[in-house]
């Protein structure tokens, strides 16, 4: 527990909830479809921004007041993931893509069925903590792959945000 740099004693609003680098322009040198298919499962799959917004939302309107400052964060990341589901969004269109709310994988459509609408405490934020794991490194090694300077910065940089909410996440499992 010394080691913790979040605490659920703190006021909310004073815990970081995006890294504190600038955010590059969303742009791109030139149009690429594959590219673009690429970024398709991080806008709107199982495991995306879309589904991450929405479950932190639930989470947020479900956690009970003994656990007020993880709410309050919980619903702040939940802004932010917004902005990251906008940014790939807008990434997707430059990229001559279709910003549509589907994953690439047999053309399924999101829907609310890939929210985890658990309310336990510790599942839901050791769950949070694996999911967010899960984009910072997507992120990484997309911005690896895709050789799109623009891009690549702009995916380096969401993986940035991604792994301080990780320690966020894991930071808060350890209190409880």
């Amino acid at each position: 527990m010394n080691n913790l740099k979040y605490s659920i004693c703190s006021n909310p609003d004073c815990i970081p909830v995006i890294h504190s680098n600038w955010y590059p322009p969303i742009a791109v040198q030139e149009k690429n479809p594959q590219y673009a298919q690429l970024l398709m499962p991080d806008l709107a799959s199982a495991a995306s921004e879309m589904t991450t917004v929405h479950t932190y939302l639930y989470q947020s309107w479900t956690i009970g007041n003994d656990y007020e400052t993880i709410r309050c964060v919980i619903k702040r990341l939940a802004a932010v993931e917004q902005h990251h589901y906008a940014i790939i969004g807008q990434l997707i269109a430059l990229l001559g893509g279709e910003p549509e709310c589907r994953s690439t994988m047999n053309n399924s459509y999101w829907c609310g069925n890939m929210i985890n609408y658990s309310c336990d405490l510790r599942t839901l934020l050791s769950n949070n903590a694996k999911s967010e794991c899960f984009a910072a490194q997507a992120y990484a090694e997309q911005s690896q792959e895709i050789k799109d300077p623009c891009v690549s910065k702009m995916l380096a940089r969401l993986s940035l945000d991604e792994e301080l909410h990780v320690q966020i996440f894991n930071d808060f499992l350890q209190q409880i």
